[in-house]
């Protein structure tokens, strides 16, 4: 099966790479030459120009996956890929789109006879290895064209088409809100053990928390990585965000739903842009927890 791959970030060079090492034709487009590059290296053929991405795909259905920043989804669809695709094509948004862009620009493309489906795409820098979690939105009579890509993208199971255009974007969204009260109720948990006067070995008590408690997770193995590996104290506590906190938010408001813990978490990552706040320890634990899980980069104090 054949694919080009649009964006080659840290998600989406991971994809190409992984599409390519289980048998796929993967072609790859980057503005930027380091990551056409790297991809390169592993064996797959890129592309400096969109239109010669597209006219290296065979006939109908052709298959195209956009890993770009959600704010220039609209003018690549518009002006780069667009006047490129033809009636019968497929086309994937695997990034952090709001699932309302995506809802529209499932209606515009069916407009053209052109299929759209949107995955929210979870794994951060460790999608490659073990797996992506996709949750997929769009037209359940071309999902079986497509769901060859999202099992070898998976790490077996989980995957799957959640419902119609939007519905993935939806789901990756609360995904997201909910990883940030998660992280954020961990690192104030570990403000309270650090601000305590036992001295605790944070590392051990980690450890401890990691094999049979009620709170054993990923996030809590990360943050042992980060006890044990990070400089904790010399990391800046501002949290970036990349939006999917705050579209959850303002979901649960419209739909009518007590969203508190999302909502106090998105103010912490907002109230630690300022410099006042990037002291703060849980802060501290935040950012590092995204880097771990993301490869999100952190500023030193």
């Amino acid at each position: 099966m054949e694919i080009t791959i649009f964006g080659l970030g840290r998600m989406g060079a991971q994809i190409a790479r992984r599409l390519h090492a289980n048998n796929f034709k993967v072609f790859a487009w980057n503005r930027s030459e380091g990551p056409r590059q790297e991809v390169a290296s592993a064996g797959i053929q890129t592309f400096v120009e969109v239109k010669d991405a597209v006219a290296a795909m065979p006939d109908s259905p052709r298959v195209f996956w956009l890993m770009l920043p959600h704010k220039i989804v609209d003018d690549f669809l518009k002006n780069r890929l667009g006047p490129l695709l033809q009636a019968g094509d497929i086309v994937i948004d695997g990034g952090n789109s709001f699932y309302k862009d995506s809802i529209r620009r499932g209606k515009e493309l069916n407009e053209k006879g052109i299929s759209f489906f949107d995955s929210g795409t979870s794994g951060g820098v460790w999608g490659e290895k073990n797996g992506f979690a996709l949750m997929v939105g769009g037209p359940k009579e071309q999902w079986p064209v497509v769901e060859p890509i999202f099992k070898v993208l998976s790490s077996g199971d989980n995957y799957g088409l959640v419902g119609k255009n939007g519905a993935g974007h939806f789901v990756k969204m609360v995904h997201n809100g909910i990883e940030y009260g998660m992280m954020e109720a961990i690192a104030e948990g570990y403000g309270v053990l650090q601000a305590s006067d036992f001295n605790l070995n944070l590392a051990q008590v980690t450890k401890i928390y990691q094999e049979g408690s009620v709170v054993r997770s990923w996030l809590i193995d990360l943050t042992r990585d980060i006890f044990e590996r990070e400089d904790v104290a010399g990391t800046s506590g501002k949290i970036e965000a990349t939006g999917e906190g705050e579209w959850t938010v303002n979901a649960g408001r419209e739909l009518g739903v007590d969203v508190r813990v999302i909502a106090d978490a998105l103010q912490v990552r907002r109230e630690s842009s300022d410099p006042k706040n990037q002291g703060k320890f849980s802060n501290k634990i935040v950012a590092l927890m995204r880097k771990q899980f993301g490869g999100h980069g952190v500023t030193k104090q």
